[in-house]
């Protein structure tokens, strides 16, 4: 237990203390002395074009030498005691010099990781305010645990962004044609109102619950995530709904393409085209940040936020469609004797390898083990629980996997505890059988317009590869500046090409906003401008080349 307490000194100064009622210890979390010095040698290490996180912010002193520095860098301060804190408006102030303050109660590996990501280009360095390291570390080590974990999803999240960096422009592309003409979801919601919601995934605890969901498949809309398509086919249950919005062959293949289910699809424009193409019934779509040809083309759609798994995906739908009550089942979010997948749901290749796994809370107060990819998972459940549980006062949302992990503010229910009201009318979904026949018109023409992309990009390489790279005058930095503007002043690369090669475009960015402190004086200087460009400008071609490559265009042939 740990009380704050403050107090001015003889010294005038204001001094933070912080009781550890469990070490009867007393700590002061800034200089008794002098607070200003302590500052300053500590802050005398800080650079520009670099990104800090730092633990802890004392009295506030670090805070006013930032805000008085005004480098030209990023900081994330993490408070430890929820009792330091400052005024809005003093925050807001530091926002505007890149200056984030959080509080680690509130903090999670999501947050870290994006500020890693918003980051990418610069150095990184992790430091702890004087003091805070004579704190007990079960205070310290959970913030480090968080930044370790961040660090670990930021990796993951440039690893999936590099692994679908085509898919998510060919596949929207590719669906033009269904996207343009299929029924909004959103022109169905009168239906779903106040109405209760099973969820099926693909977790273990699937083939525990069938009974439940065969029992009761009358009494609530029955949607399937993704993969648990066949774990419920396969064992002679019907779902009313299936989502999807994976976009890699491997999803058609070994969850769709042999599946009898001919019911509607919940679909976004980042779904690979084969499932599209081959279903036999209603497609309604949806749009999905990610997506930036779906949403020029259909700006009426649900606009649903890039999520990590078609689970999630599904859980947001269900808040936007106004549900009362959401049973999730087969969401384990772990691993039940090592395995990821329910008996009966068609397992790929990528999950035979798990990878590093690690222990989390479970819903009956012990741990269970999970891989890093689902760990991240589980953190965005608890991201979006809390934003449809801020913003729906009268959802109730239920996780039915025993062993599975503790998702923050879903109460564990067992099955046998659960009573509906009734049946739900589902007289009005539409089940005949019809196929999608793409219309490719569409496709085309937008496929154009990136490879007239290519064209300008190709001219940008080749007028900088004539330039004398040992040796760049102003003149010269000022022309590759000027092509680098002109270039991006095109739509259709800023909008849709540069959304699918993140990273390096945010460390271009990034480079551009803090990279340089001269004018450019030096030579050295302007040559270094040169070559992170014309690397950046590469970057884009190497990416259109690629995407002119792709094997999905074979569709036109």
């Amino acid at each position: 237990m740990y009380k704050i307490s403050r107090e001015i000194n003889a010294r005038k100064n204001e001094i933070v203390k912080v009781f550890d009622s469990e070490n009867k210890k007393i700590i002061s979390l800034n200089s008794e002395i002098s607070p200003i010095k302590e500052i300053e040698r500590f802050g005398s290490k800080f650079t520009n074009n670099k990104s800090y996180i730092i633990i802890g912010s004392g009295n506030g002193t670090l805070l006013d030498y930032i805000l008085e520095k005004n480098l030209n860098s990023k900081f994330y301060i993490i408070e430890i005691f929820d009792d330091i804190d400052y005024e809005e408006e003093y925050i807001n102030k530091l926002n505007e010099i890149n200056v984030n303050f959080y509080h680690s109660s509130n903090l999670n590996y999501l947050e870290i990781s994006g500020a890693i990501r918003n980051s990418l280009g610069m150095e990184f360095e992790i430091l702890i305010h004087p003091n805070y390291d004579r704190l007990n570390e079960n205070l310290t080590k959970p913030i480090l645990e968080k930044i370790k974990m961040g660090s670990v999803t930021a990796t993951l999240n440039k690893n999936t962004e590099k692994y679908f960096m085509y898919e998510w422009l060919t596949e929207p592309i590719l669906n033009l044609s269904i996207s343009k003409t299929a029924k909004s979801l959103l022109e169905l919601k009168e239906h779903f109102i106040n109405k209760p919601f099973i969820l099926i995934s693909s977790g273990p605890s699937l083939i525990e619950n069938l009974d439940f969901v065969k029992k009761n498949k009358d009494n609530a809309y029955v949607i399937a995530s993704g993969s648990a398509v066949n774990g419920l086919m396969n064992n002679g249950i019907h779902p009313d709904f299936v989502t999807v919005i994976d976009g890699s062959d491997i999803n058609y293949t070994a969850h769709f393409k042999d599946t009898k289910y001919d019911g509607p699809l919940i679909t976004t424009g980042t779904t690979n085209h084969s499932i599209l193409k081959n279903h036999l019934g209603d497609i309604l779509v949806t749009n999905i940040a990610q997506d930036t040809v779906t949403k020029e083309e259909r700006p009426d759609l649900i606009m649903v936020p890039t999520v990590p798994s078609v689970a999630l995906y599904s859980l947001m739908l269900t808040h936007f469609l106004g549900a009362k009550d959401v049973y999730m089942v087969g969401q384990d979010l772990a691993l039940a004797n090592g395995q990821y997948y329910a008996s009966g749901v068609n397992e790929h290749k990528n999950m035979k390898n798990l990878g590093q796994t690690i222990e989390v809370e479970d819903n009956q107060g012990g741990k269970v083990f999970t891989t890093l990819p689902l760990a991240t998972t589980l953190e965005s459940f608890n991201n979006v629980i809390s934003v449809i549980q801020m913003a729906n006062k009268s959802i109730h949302i239920y996780n039915l996997a025993k062993d599975g992990a503790k998702i923050s503010g879903v109460a564990y229910k067992p099955a046998d505890e659960i009573k509906f009201n009734g049946k739900v009318d589902k007289s009005w979904i539409n089940r005949a059988g019809e196929k999608n026949t793409p219309n490719y018109s569409y496709s085309i023409e937008f496929l154009q317009k990136i490879k007239d992309c290519k064209y300008e990009v190709d001219d940008v390489v080749r007028k900088i590869n004539r330039m004398n790279s040992a040796a760049v005058t102003l003149k010269d930095l000022k022309k590759i500046l000027q092509l680098i503007k002109k270039l991006r002043e095109n739509e259709v690369l800023e909008i849709h090409v540069l959304n699918m090669i993140y990273s390096t475009t945010k460390s271009i960015n990034n480079m551009f906003e803090f990279g340089f402190d001269g004018n450019f004086e030096t030579n050295e200087e302007r040559v270094e401008m040169l070559n992170k460009i014309k690397f950046f400008v590469e970057h884009i071609q190497k990416y259109l080349i690629g995407f002119e490559d792709s094997p999905a265009w074979s569709e036109f042939e």
